[in-house]
């Protein structure tokens, strides 16, 4: 699920406001804090709640570069999740889903495919600061869409040409790219500005490839990827997500659970619990979260209906005839 009867930050506000006790008009950005705190407590309780797990995205599937292979053929097929996913909860290739592994399946026992009958896709241990590789070496640009921007750095650690790491830094300009000279082999990590109001975007110099757009609230890019197997996939994919956790400024902005006794629960229980030592507030700040859960459970029941939630797989025990002799 994602969105729970939704309401925008202008509604949001004074209900919040009433439960921590403080004014829309004179406290409205510490009120902002508290339902981006809010927020962030119901994307923390995705185990309990699974809320938020309805992103979907079309990928394209990208050949991507393989570390320390230099034969020819040095790249494998897969996908990187866009900075809006956290992680994957489903894949599909052509409606039919393909088997989603961790990082240790791969590193134990390969992608394993047989005749492309069952088509696996293998988390990548590594994390990457870009959406895509770059395509040979070259050096880099960057542009920034707010002109409010300009002046702000942005340090980029890389392997230059002859293989020795190094920073670049790149001062962002209003009225075109910023660009550097320094041929790149490989980006290791990239810093961007945490106070930035618009996205910018990374590509390479010479013919514009682009690498990664980074959205205002992105300050450390670090993006999970997925193998898949190469000659098994249709070249996009059906990627369902768990949502990555942003934090909203406008009052246009969306407060994805927006029944107000909730809130109002979410409100106390931050009211009461925070900065305090004092027991009777605790306890008090405790039933406040648990009325908050049981509300919010209700709300989820209301919104699945009839609709049957199937559990976990049963593990079925077989039993064996111990050996004549033996301890069963």
């Amino acid at each position: 699920m994602s969105l729970l009867d939704p309401i925008t930050v202008l509604q949001a506000l004074p209900v919040m406001g009433k439960a921590v006790g403080l004014k829309v008009d004179e406290d409205k950005p510490e009120i902002m804090d508290y339902l981006n705190k809010y927020r962030l407590l119901l994307y923390t309780m995705y185990e309990q709640f699974k809320l938020f797990d309805n992103v979907f995205h079309c990928l394209e599937i990208t050949r991507f570069k393989q570390n320390c292979v230099d034969k020819c053929d040095n790249h494998y097929s897969g996908f990187t999740l866009p900075n809006d996913v956290l992680s994957v909860e489903a894949v599909w290739d052509y409606g039919k889903p393909l088997t989603l592994h961790s990082r240790w399946r791969e590193s134990h026992s390969g992608v394993g495919i047989a005749g492309c009958k069952r088509v696996h896709a293998v988390e990548m241990a590594e994390t990457f600061p870009t959406e895509r590789d770059i395509r040979k070496c070259t050096a880099l640009k960057i542009f920034t869409e707010r002109e409010e921007d300009a002046g702000k750095c942005v340090h980029i650690e890389i392997l230059n040409a002859q293989g020795r790491p190094q920073t670049l830094v790149f001062k962002l300009i209003s009225d075109g790219w910023a660009v550097s000279s320094v041929v790149v082999k490989k980006i290791l990590s990239v810093s961007l500005p945490s106070d930035r109001l618009g996205a910018v975007t990374l590509a390479q110099r010479g013919d514009g490839y682009e690498l990664s757009r980074y959205p205002p609230w992105e300050s450390i890019p670090n993006y999970r990827r997925f193998k898949v197997a190469d000659n098994c996939c249709n070249g996009t994919i059906l990627v369902q997500g768990v949502k990555r956790f942003s934090k909203i400024y406008h009052d246009h902005d969306i407060v994805e659970v927006g029944n107000d006794l909730i809130i109002e629960a979410a409100g106390n229980y931050f009211k009461f619990g925070d900065n305090t030592v004092d027991g009777n507030e605790i306890n008090r700040s405790d039933k406040d979260l648990g009325k908050m859960s049981a509300l919010l459970n209700g709300l989820i029941s209301r919104h699945r209906g009839g609709a049957i939630q199937d559990g976990p797989v049963p593990i079925r025990t077989i039993r064996r005839k111990a050996l004549p002799g033996y301890r069963k």
